[in-house]
């Protein structure tokens, strides 16, 4: 799965790859800022994670410059527990799947990587099924 990470503080940035290339399924782009997110224009993204503060209008100028030219890929912010009550009309404003306290705390990170795969395995199966049954005939697996 291929992973965009827009993340300005380095140390929340190492720590979320690093948590992330403890599953050979991620493949991480790190960028930063608009160039960061301008990566996606060109590549196609399972996921992106991107540092947000409600308090510094350039981060949220990224959310929106990635939701102007690309509306499914499911976006984790990560912010400061205390900007999430300031963030939760942007959520669907932005079609924010999930927040990520930040500093990152590891058991609920890597449950929320488990949850995000979940989910991901259980659309390809669906997709699966759907096609299986629009074909005529089943495959058993």
């Amino acid at each position: 799965m291929e992973v965009l990470l827009v993340v300005k503080d380095p140390l929340i940035r190492d720590q979320v790859k690093v948590g992330l290339q403890q599953f050979e399924e991620f493949h991480v782009t790190v960028g930063i800022g608009h160039a960061g997110v301008s990566e996606a224009r060109g590549k196609v993204f399972d996921c992106v994670f991107i540092a947000a503060d409600p308090r510094e209008k350039d981060t949220v100028k990224l959310l929106q410059h990635l939701r102007s030219f690309d509306r499914t890929t499911e976006l984790f912010v990560l912010t400061a527990p205390r900007n999430v009550k300031d963030m939760v009309g942007q959520k669907s404003k932005y079609d924010i799947h999930s927040f990520v306290h930040t500093p990152i705390v590891v058991k609920d990170f890597f449950g929320l990587l488990g949850r995000f795969m979940g989910r991901r395995t259980e659309r390809k199966h669906s997709a699966l099924r759907r096609n299986e049954r629009s074909s005529g005939h089943m495959i058993r697996t």
